[in-house]
């Protein structure tokens, strides 16, 4: 059966952001060329050139691929909670787990050297936000604002995931200290 131009262009597309990804995770994005992500994905580089116009976009879009799906791996770690506070603690210490991997820690490593601050605020914005302020008004007493906790609390998760990121072994700190000031933070509402 004859693939369609679209799939064909979704399966090119596939292959350059998966050999992009483990090449920028390997030696880091400076360090990687366009000639390398072609060859790596098996295409040419006018293929790589027709589906992004620079090795920062090819970036930004492994960044992106991977913040969609740590907030995958982040809803479904919530999902098993038994409660609000449960659902956020679990939330939280899967995206510290998943930044401790040595894959996406690079990459996460990275994006600073691709995306501008603005731009990876509002990344983690659009994902985590969206997560983070319905998961704490779930029966929760928040103190102050709720968009202002959701954000301080993102913050505090955000270099949480660069402490990990840098040093693996660090984890089990970070996550004990995460806890531990979720814990004073958010109470949870009795029934």
């Amino acid at each position: 059966m004859r693939r369609t131009q679209a799939e064909r262009r979704e399966t090119t597309k596939a292959a350059l952001l998966d050999a992009a990804r483990a090449l920028f995770a390997e030696r880091g994005v400076a360090d990687t060329s366009r000639d390398d992500v072609a060859e790596r994905a098996g295409v040419t580089r006018g293929a790589l050139y027709h589906h992004f116009p620079s090795k920062n976009a090819v970036a930004a879009a492994v960044i992106g691929a991977l913040d969609d799906e740590l907030s995958t791996r982040v809803v479904a770690a919530a999902a098993r909670g038994t409660d609000a506070f449960d659902r956020v603690r679990r939330a939280a210490r899967a995206y510290i787990d998943a930044c401790a991997e040595p894959d996406v820690a690079r990459l996460l490593l990275e994006a600073p050297l691709v995306l501008t601050p603005d731009e990876l605020r509002a990344m983690n914005e659009a994902t985590c936000l969206r997560l983070l302020e319905p998961a704490l008004s779930e029966g929760l007493d928040l103190p102050g604002d709720l968009a202002v906790t959701a954000r301080l609390l993102l913050g505090m998760l955000d270099e949480a995931a660069r402490l990990v990121a840098t040093d693996a072994r660090a984890r089990r700190r970070v996550t004990a200290t995460v806890d531990a000031v979720l814990e004073r933070v958010l109470v949870q509402v009795p029934l």
